[in-house]
């Protein structure tokens, strides 16, 4: 085995035979020394899990060989041969020993040096036999297990070693004994005892050159040995040891700081640290051994460590609770936010998205400067950095997920997404905290939108405002304004009824800050339209209208429907205040804006015909009837659809009647019931009709117009009874006895309620009947009319009564006509019957009318009644004689005839002169001298003689 680059000792030299050897020492001979520097090399092994392996057996170096070691050997063999003193023998057996060990060193492994080395174990081992005690047998102990090691016998070398440290512990090389020993120890795995050969060495401290390899192997021996804890401690005292003096709080200045030699010790000694952190559970462990045993004063290089050596093995987790274990142990340590910041970093390398967010909210409420952390004390610039991009990065991630959350809803929520309000939060933190950060606008702009959509619309509003004039001029600021518009409008929409006046003034307020700030703004025009729209619902016409017509006057960015619309609040307030030629004129200019044949276009005309009906009403309030017609009757000429055509057309015609314009009135008012029939004005239209043609002398067509009125069921019976009345009336005045006639006796049919006109309607229809020609029509007629004052009761008149009476003579007359047109013909029998029949049915009649009572009807009654007798009388005289009789029976016949016939004659003297008898009770008139003068012929001689007058018949009692 080639030993590698380890230093060796020399041995002393006492040559007895000094002639002999001289030749061959010349160049060698040296006084025995240990040279301090013969430890292995500390490897680099920050990043492995692996134990460092140490060297074979290192030896003490030895002054350099002659330049022809063989030869010497070969004269210390020669020279043993002579059977020197025991010293010199021993000398030169040791001598050859070494020798021989070093030769093997120089030429590697091969038999030959194997067998030489073999042979020095023996020659040492000899004289170590034959002189157990000397003092000097450390360094034969030393150089035996030099070989032990170099022909591959570790545990001889071992024990050997141990031998030379249990016999001679005083040694001036019993430290580097153990030292070597441990190192075998270590690489037989026998780390207990490697452990306790290794403190033995520590224990020397300076005594030692090999105090601080026996240092770091004693760490390994304890990790090697799972005591975790100890060997923690024991590499923390390495660190503390090489670290830059003061207290460790930048863990990359520290690790730079170590002098060059020891950078490898330091970063390896951190190594181990976290290898055993890690078994015990990595950060909570090490707080626990903090804990127990105190910080040292590197301690955040410990946690910086353990959390990079997480990282260098994918174990995102186990790094950021280690980061987070400090922040546990020292909460208020000024690195607590950096190494709150090494979590987050951990969980963004290992992708763990969500844990990140959570650990930057979590640096945010740790940190903000109104956290408890900083005591009053301003945030460092470090901390305020990192704040605001966690601040921002929070926000976004929450407005984002809000915003992914209502995509994915199938139906919007009742209530909006929690995230948006969460963002907003973060949102307005940053603008709280960094006033001058020239990304603000933009993020006021996001806070704006978070709280719209957040169901914060007020605040948004007020948000968006902020960002459009809040600030220096900058690319959103007219987007802003226009969002801010909006907002506020939706605000007006969402509050109770009581409050959206107040809303919309707030709406209103931006909208025109909008339009004065940014006059070349895209939205400038739509939002003034709805400004002017708003205004009119606030009724604050007269700035609806300044706001209009800016729309209406605009040159740019301004469409056609924005122009109409603004029209129409021109229009609409116009007529609020009453100034209806002015609105007139908006609205004629929106409705050539409007589509037509549409709904929107029927409604903007009727908005028209409303301002010109308007300037009609206003003509008439103030007195002026020609305009008010001109103005009403326009509304037909321009809008002539419009559904209030109708109510200016009657207006206007009422207007004409006013004026007495009775042509024109009847003219508006027929043409008004060809175009409107079934509109509910045109019964007042019949009634506005009737008169403008009564007044105008027009008596047919005004009983027309009655006739339609008096037929209308939808009228009441008073208006339907008069108009009846006034049909009748009208048609007798228009010389049209046939629609006179049909007037009447619709009248009596269907209003017999007012007697006294039924009276009359029924003489009227007895006059109508009696000059047609048609008896059976004056006999109906005749009938009724007795009928109506025979029902009548107490309500009878003496009008009533008069006409009874009358047409009770007039059926009598009828019926005398009718029973003097009845022939008595043979046989007599026959024709006799129907005569007298006919003849009671007269006298019946003639009574009835004496009855009433009227002396002029009574006279004439009593008159006719002495007619019939006598009519009947003079009949029977000159009725047909049966043919084929004999003189003899023709004369008995005619006596017969006389004899039937004188009561007859006598009835109508006694009726005669009852007529006579009225002249007593101051009664003469025609009918009573037509009786007197019947007298004179059926009595004459009682009555011829005339020229007593009238006084020949004051006897008659």
């Amino acid at each position: 085995m080639t030993p590698k680059s380890h230093t060796r000792a020399s041995f002393p030299t006492t040559l007895a035979l000094a002639a002999i050897a001289q030749a061959v020492l010349a160049m060698s001979a040296c006084t025995p020394q240990v040279v301090k520097d013969s430890a292995p090399p500390i490897r680099a092994t920050i990043g492995k899990e692996k134990a460092p392996a140490p060297d074979v057996l290192p030896i003490i170096k030895s002054e350099d060989i002659a330049p022809d070691p063989q030869k010497a050997a070969d004269n210390y063999r020669e020279l043993l041969k002579l059977k020197p003193d025991a010293e010199t023998r021993d000398e030169s057996t040791r001598r050859l020993a070494d020798l021989q060990v070093q030769m093997a060193d120089a030429d590697g492994a091969t038999p030959e040096s194997e067998k030489a080395v073999h042979e020095s174990i023996s020659l040492y081992k000899g004289l170590l036999k034959e002189h157990p005690d000397d003092p000097k047998n450390a360094r034969i102990y030393y150089q035996l297990a030099r070989a032990q090691q170099n022909v591959g016998e570790p545990d001889a070398a071992i024990d050997t070693l141990k031998e030379l440290t249990d016999r001679q512990p005083d040694s001036q090389i019993a430290g580097d004994a153990h030292f070597r020993r441990a190192e075998l120890l270590f690489i037989r795995t026998r780390y207990a005892e490697a452990e306790t050969e290794y403190h033995t060495v520590m224990a020397l401290k300076d005594a030692t050159p090999f105090f601080e390899q026996a240092q770091y192997k004693y760490g390994w021996s304890q990790y090697k040995q799972a005591k975790y804890e100890e060997a923690i401690s024991t590499f923390c005292d390495i660190l503390d040891r090489e670290l830059p003096p003061g207290q460790t709080t930048d863990p990359e200045a520290a690790i730079n700081g170590v002098s060059k030699g020891k950078l490898d010790l330091a970063k390896d000694s951190l190594r181990v640290i976290t290898l055993s952190l890690t078994t015990l559970g990595g950060g909570p462990a090490l707080n626990d051994y903090l804990a127990k045993h105190g910080d040292p004063r590197f301690y955040p290089l410990l946690y910086v460590a353990l959390g990079d050596a997480m990282l260098d093995k994918n174990r995102y987790t186990d790094a950021a609770n280690a980061s987070a274990a400090f922040i546990t142990r020292y909460p208020g340590s000024p690195l607590a936010p950096t190494f709150q910041t090494r979590v987050i970093a951990a969980y963004q390398a290992g992708g763990f998205d969500d844990l990140v967010l959570k650990e930057k909210e979590r640096y945010v409420a740790s940190y903000d400067p109104s956290a408890p952390y900083w005591n009053g004390q301003p945030a460092t610039p470090e901390v305020m950095t990192a704040l605001r991009g966690h601040l921002e990065d929070i926000a976004k991630f929450y407005h984002a997920g809000a915003q992914q959350q209502l995509r994915d809803a199938k139906t919007p929520p009742a209530t909006p997404p929690a995230g948006f309000l969460t963002a907003a939060k973060s949102y307005r933190r940053i603008i709280e905290l960094f006033p001058q950060d020239p990304k603000l606008p933009d993020i006021n702009f996001l806070l704006g939108d978070a709280l719209l959509d957040g169901g914060h619309t007020l605040e948004a509003a007020q948000e968006y405002s902020k960002t459009a004039y809040g600030y220096r001029p900058h690319i959103k600021a007219p987007e802003a304004a226009y969002a801010a518009v909006l907002a506020y409008q939706k605000y007006a929409k969402e509050v109770p009824a009581e409050q959206r006046p107040q809303a919309l003034k707030l709406a209103i307020d931006e909208s025109l800050k909008l339009a004065d700030t940014y006059p070349a703004h895209v939205q400038r025009n739509a939002v003034l339209t709805q400004t002017a729209e708003d205004l009119f619902e606030l009724k604050d016409h007269e700035r609806a209208i300044t706001v209009a017509d800016r729309v209406i006057k605009a040159t740019g960015n301004v469409t056609p429907e924005q122009q109409r619309l603004a029209w129409s609040v021109t229009g609409d307030s116009q007529f609020a205040l009453a100034r209806y030629p002015q609105a007139e004129t908006a609205f004629a200019e929106e409705l050539k804006r409007t589509p037509a044949n549409t709904p929107q276009s029927a409604e903007v005309t009727e908005q028209l015909a409303a301002a010109i009906y308007k300037q009609g009403e206003a003509a008439r309030t103030a007195g002026d009837m020609k305009t008010a017609a001109q103005q009403f009757l326009r509304v037909g000429q321009v809008t002539p659809t419009a559904k209030i055509r109708a109510t200016a057309d009657y207006d206007g015609a009422a207007a004409l009647i006013a004026q007495q314009d009775w042509p024109q009135a009847a003219r508006v008012l027929e043409n008004f019931r060809s175009l409107f029939p079934d509109n509910p004005l045109i019964a007042d239209v019949d009634k506005k009709l009737a008169v403008a043609y009564q007044k105008d002398n027009k008596p047919q067509q005004a009983a027309q117009a009655y006739a339609r009125i008096a037929r209308r069921t939808s009228e009441d019976t008073p208006t339907r009874e008069q108009a009846a009345w006034l049909t009748a009336t009208l048609y007798e005045e228009a010389k049209s006895p046939a629609d006179a006639g049909s007037a009447y006796d619709y009248y009596v049919k269907n209003f017999p309620g007012t007697f006294d006109r039924n009276v009359e309607a029924r003489s009227k229809l007895v006059d109508y009947a009696r000059s047609s020609g048609n008896g059976d029509a004056l006999n109906s007629a005749l009938r009724e009319q007795i009928a109506v004052n025979d029902g009548a009761g107490a309500q009878a008149s003496d009008r009533s009564r008069s006409l009874a009476a009358k047409a009770s003579l007039e059926l009598g007359r009828i019926a005398s006509r009718d029973m003097q047109a009845i022939a008595l013909s043979a046989p007599i029998e026959k024709s006799l019957p129907k005569r007298k029949q006919s003849m009671e049915q007269a006298l019946n009649w003639f009574d009835k009318a004496a009855g009433y009572g009227y002396a002029d009807v009574t006279t004439a009654a009593t008159f006719e009644t002495g007619a019939v007798y006598q009519s009947f009388g003079r009949a029977l005289l000159d009725s047909e004689r049966p043919k084929k009789l004999s003189a003899l029976e023709l004369e008995q016949y005619n006596l017969l005839l006389e004899e039937q016939a004188e009561p007859f004659e006598e009835k109508a003297i006694k009726t005669y002169e009852n007529n006579l008898r009225r002249i007593n009770q101051g009664i003469y008139d025609e009918w009573v001298a037509k009786s007197a003068a019947q007298l004179a012929v059926l009595a004459p001689a009682q009555y011829a003689k005339r020229e007593q007058g009238q006084d020949r018949y004051e006897t008659l009692n």
